[in-house]
């Protein structure tokens, strides 16, 4: 992100902003979960229709995630922040009054635009702005918004749908976003001035019509298989083709770099089944209560509650356990835990117990809790430091898929199944029961086959540990930076030799070498001068000396001295440094010595100098490529 172009800009109040507009987009993508069986009453649909209004929505919600950088880097923050709030209120407010189910889709996908924007926007400011010392934080406050909103959004709708119909379940996000709006009048700012660059809209259309045959394709499969798979092959095709496009093309809308990181990769998938789940669950959960069970849509919504409320003390837990134990127990002892819970969900399914349903929901939930930060931080750890933006945005691509996949795949099979019962002689409840059942027997494989692929991420994970641990011999930081080409002298030769060689050299000092070739001293030109200094008063500096040249006197002392052999006036016993120290130790040897060079030893002998001038450029050099 370009550096602050504000530099009176409230980072807290921002940030603040940021998050409750996250939030409110997160819990906007859930709020019609429950509300879905008043729609299919009113409008006469089936509920493969009706979950257009999620799977839709989360369609275009991953579309604009993948461009936001595009739209961030072009527009700044402050104009998309803007144009957020506005489609955000204006879908919301259209969506009140919507006489048709397909103008109620259409208003429902404008409100997906400002969320879109808002998440992304949110993390990559908080990346930019956020203090490094308490980065950690704010992203997990980032992260709670993203995680509580759409497991809150059912819980608030249900109240809402039951006491004022389901039309009302649009007032929470437009009175929320009105003052959010307000507030950031005031506190948004742009942070850098735009970049103009073009967008890929090839790019766009090719991972929009494939994403949306995608969704399409999985929510066919189980009714009309062979239509379903030509869709899924024609959408493979044009994913494909997008993610070639960004490998090779001149404005790529995604950096697929990280992915080539196998740990990264790994963690990816974990995160996409993570996420399949509770977005899954919590479309599919109130439609069994509402449907197998006949609860209204308040108890729907009050039933998800505990289940939600135990995700997010898991969530805590988690980031604890791998803080201390690392992802070794954590994560597979999660996503076993997850597929028990799904197996657990598809027994208790056709018995319509509500307590042991709602049992097995929060033990599903909590597994997403305590796995779902962690498989995220883990895959960013797995990137070197200047592709986390980049593995950012893919993570949040994946989660929007998930979201768009998950919830399209197992209504599908709901309702073929429930369709098959109803055919068969089954009443409705019955039928819904089957259905939800089939549906999370399918979701209960997809978290085993997490469980098996977090075995392996484990498993390499150790084994890079492994290799950290293992102490290989590497070049000592110091041999690349000293200087092996030194020159010396040795205690019996003369001074004039030793002058001749600093001269010729243009160097102003060389270490002193005794009859077995070992560091007795060091002499500089500063010891000549002191020298002459001590046997001529007259001479008091550089400057002296050059005024008193011709004196005959002083010509003679100057003679003498270059007869008298340099371990006469060397300083002995010249500081040295050992070749596999590290910099911090040479900088303390310098600096304490204050000294600008010293001889590097290697078991007695030396091999090299090292000069305060190369360890100032190293240090500033490694600096900026970090940076």
């Amino acid at each position: 992100m370009d550096v602050v172009a504000d530099k009176n800009i409230n980072v807290r109040a921002l940030l603040a902003v940021l998050f409750a507009a996250a939030f409110i987009a997160a819990f906007n993508e859930n709020i019609v979960n429950v509300g879905l069986v008043d729609i299919m009453s009113e409008f006469a649909i089936d509920a493969p229709t009706a979950q257009w209004l999620v799977t839709g929505y989360m369609i275009v919600t991953t579309i604009v995630v993948s461009i936001v950088a595009w739209l961030q880097k072009r527009f700044g923050l402050r104009s998309l922040f803007v144009a957020a709030s506005v489609l955000l209120l204006v879908g919301s407010i259209a969506c009140l009054f919507a006489p048709s189910f397909p103008l109620l889709l259409t208003f429902r996908l404008l409100q997906a635009v400002g969320t879109g924007i808002f998440v992304p926007v949110m993390m990559t400011t908080v990346l930019a702005l956020a203090p490094r010392p308490k980065l950690g934080s704010y992203l997990a406050i980032g992260s709670a918004c993203i995680t509580l909103g759409p497991a809150l959004g059912p819980v608030v709708s249900g109240v809402v749908v039951t006491c004022f119909g389901w039309r009302a379940m649009f007032w929470p996000p437009i009175i929320a976003m009105t003052l959010i709006a307000c507030a950031g009048f005031f506190f948004v700012r742009t942070l850098g001035p735009g970049q103009r660059s073009a967008l890929d809209v090839l790019s766009v259309t090719s991972s929009t019509v494939g994403l949306t045959l995608l969704v399409y394709g999985l929510l066919q499969l189980s009714s009309r298989p062979l239509m379903a798979l030509a869709l899924i092959a024609t959408a493979a095709v044009l994913i494909a083709f997008f993610a070639l496009r960004q490998r090779g093309g001149a404005n790529p809308i995604l950096d697929l770099t990280p992915l080539e990181q196998p740990r990264f990769l790994i963690a990816c998938v974990l995160v996409i089944v993570c996420m399949m789940t509770t977005f899954s669950l919590s479309v599919l959960l109130p439609l069994y209560f509402e449907q197998a069970l006949g609860s209204n849509a308040l108890v729907a919504g009050l039933l998800l509650l505990a289940p939600i409320l135990v995700n997010a003390a898991t969530a805590l837990l988690g980031g604890r356990i791998l803080d201390s134990r690392g992802e070794r127990p954590l994560l597979p002892v999660g996503y076993a835990l997850m597929a028990v819970g799904l197996v657990l969900l598809t027994l208790l399914a056709p018995r319509m117990n509500m307590l042991a349903m709602v049992l097995a929901a929060a033990v599903a939930y909590a597994s997403v809790g305590l796995v779902m930060s962690p498989t995220q931080t883990s895959g960013l750890s797995g990137i070197p430091h200047q592709q986390h933006a980049s593995g950012v945005a893919l993570m949040n691509t994946f989660i929007q898929l998930a979201a768009s996949v998950g919830p399209s795949l197992f209504v599908g099979i709901l309702s073929s199944t429930a369709a098959r019962e109803a055919a068969a002689g089954a009443t409705e409840t019955t039928g819904a029961a089957a259905g939800f059942a089939a549906a999370t027997l399918i979701a209960a494989c997809i978290a085993a086959a997490g469980f098996v692929a977090s075995l392996f991420y484990v498993r390499s994970r150790a084994q890079d540990q492994r290799s950290a641990n293992v102490v290989a011999p590497t070049l000592s930081p110091l041999r690349s930076l000293m200087k092996t080409d030194v020159y010396t002298v040795h205690g019996s030769d003369s001074v004039s030799t030793a002058l001749k060689i600093l001269v010729d050299k243009g160097i102003s000092g060389m270490p002193v070498l005794d009859a077995s070739d070992r560091v007795m001293g060091f002499i500089s030109d500063g010891d000549i001068m002191r020298h002459l200094a001590d046997v001529s008063p007259v001479f008091k500096n550089a400057y002296s000396f050059i005024a008193e040249r011709d004196d005959l006197d002083f010509q003679r002392t100057l003679d003498d001295l270059m007869h008298i052999p340099v371990a006469n006036i060397c300083t002995k016993g010249a500081i040295s440094v050992d070749v596999n120290a590290s910099l911090g130790e040479v900088c303390r040897v310098l600096a304490n010595g204050h000294l600008k060079k010293a001889p590097v030893m290697e078991n007695g002998r030396m091999v090299g100098i090292i000069n305060r001038s190369n360890i100032t450029r190293y240090c500033i050099t490694s600096y900026l490529e970090r940076a």
